[in-house]
């Protein structure tokens, strides 16, 4: 009998030597054990679990190793190289201020991660490394935790306590979050009250809208869930501070109605320069019995001096100082103009008529209001894709 090692006949049973031709490696075996034969044919030593694994998938294959004069038994006990050390660490542990997740691969772990780096900032990840890194915050941790926790990790003491509060927390949401409670509104600062009332009123169900509508400007993160049927409704229960009114599906007027109705005023209305006449004359006309002209402004104009549009504003005396009773600004999607940056107006909506072009514009929106409406068919892959909209 010849003396060969285990790493011997794997490569002669996956058809790596000359002699492999009178051997036959079985459908179920081969991927597995190919891959490990051309590993090892290759110069890279076996792990103590792939040596483990191939002793056992080897001894089936005794007789045909016999017609060679291989005595597998004896075989499997011979290694060619020393098994490989592989580091099997897994931890979830505090590290110069981050968070630092290291498990050896695992594609389920993986997928794991992937579902928690769609929702987080600040995460790295070295490629050839084990270890992913998440800046230190109460949601990471939250995220990662919450899958992660009963998967065998050695968890970092300080993150492991913080984890188990928040979830204290989070079984008693009524003592903690934020929001709105059998009517009553809790954990709020005496100040984000006040300003509430001020803003609203006391609260009550005529008002109640308003509460759930402002609920991202004064962050309440509690209140009762609620499938939205009208436009008011749906307005108010928005998941973000972006909605996509669809002219399809929903009517301008409908809109206009729930922007009084929850009082959002004052609003900035974005114009498509290539339609600004229809649109403004839209707006105008819906708003004429309700916002007195010197309450409105435009600010800007058409190059063409006699253009139906000059006339309009000129008609409807929309050429007005902008200032702190100014209820509704006009202005297009291609730019913002310096007068808004450097005025002490504030929208508390912005209103777009499809999409918005100007990056500096969009920005302005996102960071000035807490409900910004797009009046657009199809959704802008800037909105879409932007860090800045979720």
């Amino acid at each position: 009998m010849l003396e060969i090692t285990i790493e011997d006949c794997l490569e002669l049973l996956a058809g790596f030597r000359k002699e492999s031709d009178s051997l036959k490696l079985e459908k179920n075996d081969y991927t597995i054990m190919h891959s490990i034969a051309k590993q090892v044919f290759k110069g890279t030593a076996l792990t103590d679990r792939q040596y483990a694994l191939m002793k056992t998938k080897l001894i089936p294959y005794s007789d045909q190793f016999n017609n060679l004069d291989i005595d597998i038994h004896e075989a499997v006990k011979k290694l060619r190289q020393p098994l490989r050390s592989i580091n099997r660490e897994k931890y979830i542990r505090l590290i110069d201020g981050k968070i630092h997740v290291r498990f050896p691969f695992k594609k389920s772990h993986i997928v794991l991660i992937n579902e928690i780096t769609n929702n987080v900032e600040g995460y790295e990840h070295k490629k050839g490394t084990h270890i992913h890194s998440f800046d230190y915050t109460e949601k990471n941790i939250l995220l990662i935790l919450t899958r992660f926790s009963d998967k065998g990790f050695d968890i970092d003491k300080e993150i492991f306590a913080v984890w188990h509060e928040m979830q204290h927390m989070l079984h008693r949401k009524e003592n903690y979050v934020p929001g709105i409670y059998d009517m009553q509104l809790k954990n709020v600062s005496e100040k984000i009250g006040n300003l509430l009332k001020n803003d609203i009123g006391e609260l009550s169900k005529s008002n109640y809208i308003k509460y759930i509508d402002r609920r991202f400007k004064y962050g309440l993160e509690h209140f009762e869930n609620k499938k939205p049927v009208t436009n008011l409704e749906k307005i108010a229960y928005r998941d973000n501070l972006e909605y996509q009114s669809k002219p399809s599906q929903e009517k301008l007027e409908h809109i206009l109605t729930s922007l009084y109705e929850l009082d959002r005023f004052p609003i900035l209305f974005v114009l498509d320069k290539e339609q600004c006449e229809k649109q403004l004359h839209s707006v105008v006309s819906f708003y004429r019995d309700i916002i007195d002209s010197s309450m409105q402004s435009v600010l800007f104009r058409d190059e063409n001096k006699d253009s139906g549009f000059n006339t309009l504003i000129k008609d409807r005396k929309l050429n007005n100082w902008v200032d702190k009773d100014t209820k509704i600004v006009y202005i297009n999607n291609k730019k913002l103009p310096k007068l808004l940056v450097n005025n002490e107006w504030r929208p508390s909506v912005a209103f777009a008529f499809d999409g918005v072009s100007d990056r500096t514009l969009n920005t302005y929106i996102k960071f000035t209001c807490d409900l910004q409406i797009f009046r657009e068919e199809y959704g802008s892959p800037f909105r879409r894709h932007s860090s800045f909209y979720g």
